[in-house]
């Protein structure tokens, strides 16, 4: 998105202050372009104090992490917001451990989520780079 580009954790942080605002703002991106219920296609749906919408027609319930990497977290979405932009900003990666001390969830549960987001960071072909491209560090493996 590029209401992030160029912003420090600091900058980053100002607007979630606790898993509702990320929910708001995940609700806000997931439902732009309108509401359609998963379960019937109807478009009317009541917005719960949550951020989650509720179908009008079927009464069916969405969250607004339902169907993307941050369903179902078990440390809170502020936390994995954060770890998602600390992944996405250092040159140098983070380790699951790094990740588990630093927000206070277990190694495994680091190492799954960290999967989750490198999963969706891939390039799905939708956006390939453009312009001018400056790489600041790469590794040739292999025999030497």
């Amino acid at each position: 998105m590029d209401i992030f580009k160029g912003q420090n954790i600091v900058e980053f942080g100002r607007p979630f202050q606790s898993d509702l605002d990320c929910k708001k703002y995940l609700s806000e991106v997931k439902w732009s372009s309108g509401y359609t219920c998963r379960k019937c296609g109807h478009h009317g749906s009541q917005v719960r104090k949550d951020y989650a919408r509720t179908c009008n027609k079927c009464s069916d319930t969405e969250s607004p992490g339902a169907d993307t990497l941050f369903h179902k977290v078990k440390f809170g979405m502020l936390n994995a917001f954060h770890i998602c932009f600390e992944m996405a900003t250092p040159t140098k990666g983070m380790s699951a451990l790094q990740v588990g001390r630093r927000y206070g969830i277990r190694p495994d549960t680091a190492r799954v989520f960290m999967h989750k987001v490198r999963e969706a960071m891939k390039s799905s072909g939708n956006y390939p780079m453009d312009g001018e491209v400056h790489v600041d560090e790469f590794v040739v493996g292999g025999k030497e």
